[in-house]
């Protein structure tokens, strides 16, 4: 693919994801709560009521969750950085010692916009976060982190197949289920979710141009 090709497909991503995103932004900025996410919501957590059915849904989201937490995500990151320096993937690494930037800028729009946790008279609160709520920093990193890393993995054949196939399905499965992770746990309502993929895409779409830019010119 030429530099000018791969330049149109990330401007167009860039600019119609960052659209959405802000239109998105300016509705939940104005109207907190929608009678849609207390739906969703309600309907997330009505999982029954067998308690061992609970108990088990429970342990696995919050499982999911914790891949997000600053420590174990700083951890991650130092690891996976490790993995590809290993190998002498040096620019495979600073891209990703530079995917936790990702929080950092979803940490000024959460400010920018504003919108306060779901409350507990809404939903059930199973979890305690203390900052605002648009867009999720879990669903906006893990879309950066995971999604980078499944990408960077198919450039880096020195990693043996067993490796590389096992990271990119546990990548594919976190990406997927942290949204409802989130959403069952009572700190985030799904459009937080929708904002975190859409910032999350959004940042992945500069990684990936500037990474495939250099992969083409090599």
């Amino acid at each position: 693919m030429s530099n000018q090709k791969l330049k149109q497909i990330a401007l167009f991503l860039i600019l119609s994801l960052g659209l959405i995103l802000i239109a998105l932004a300016i509705l939940v900025r104005y109207h907190n709560v929608l009678g849609t996410d207390v739906f969703l919501s309600r309907d997330l957590q009505s999982g029954g009521n067998d308690p061992v059915r609970k108990t088990l849904i429970y342990d696995l989201l919050y499982g999911v969750s914790l891949f997000g937490k600053p420590v174990i995500a700083a951890i991650m990151v130092g690891l996976i950085s490790l993995l590809f320096w290993a190998y002498k993937y040096y620019r495979e690494t600073i891209y990703i010692l530079l995917t936790p930037v990702a929080s950092l800028v979803n940490s000024a729009v959460k400010i920018i916009v504003g919108r306060p946790r779901p409350p507990a008279n809404l939903v059930d609160v199973l979890a305690i976060e203390t900052d605002k709520s648009f867009p999720s920093g879990h669903v906006n990193f893990y879309t950066v982190f995971f999604g980078l890393l499944f990408v960077l993995l198919f450039f880096t054949p020195k990693i043996p197949k067993f490796a590389r196939y096992s990271l990119q399905m546990i990548s594919i499965f976190l990406m997927t289920s942290v949204s409802f992770s989130r959403v069952y746990l009572g700190v985030h309502w799904a459009t937080d979710t929708v904002g975190g993929y859409l910032l999350g895409s959004v940042i992945l779409c500069f990684f990936l141009y500037f990474y495939l830019k250099q992969k083409v010119n090599d």
